[in-house]
């Protein structure tokens, strides 16, 4: 209860989570580029299907290093925790997820 004279203040209206960037790594030796395509498909299709029910998550785009055979996926989310069930649900295997900081180029926003 307050005392007369005392204003209160309703908490403000919480908005939408801050998004941070992640990255997802996988190793694929001898991968060809119709199972990446499929991959991107199953990363796209999990990313969505959380997205729909309310998560705050966003896949990106993902880069391939042939010589390496490493993947790295970007996601944006509101925490490491729905990345990893993300790409969990998507069955592809991947050795690890980090949190990442984007460096834009020059004249890049």
């Amino acid at each position: 209860m307050s005392n007369p004279g005392q204003h209160t203040q309703a908490p403000a209206p919480a908005g939408p989570a801050p998004m941070s960037l992640f990255v997802v790594e996988r190793r694929l030796p001898k991968v060809t580029e119709q199972q990446l395509a499929v991959l991107q498909q199953a990363l796209c299709g999990a990313a969505g299907r959380f997205s729909a029910r309310g998560d705050a998550v966003r896949y990106l785009r993902s880069i391939f290093l042939a010589r390496q055979g490493r993947l790295l996926s970007l996601f944006t989310a509101g925490c490491l925790d729905t990345v990893r069930a993300v790409n969990e649900a998507s069955l592809i295997p991947f050795t690890g997820i980090e949190a990442a900081v984007e460096l834009p180029g020059a004249g890049q926003p």
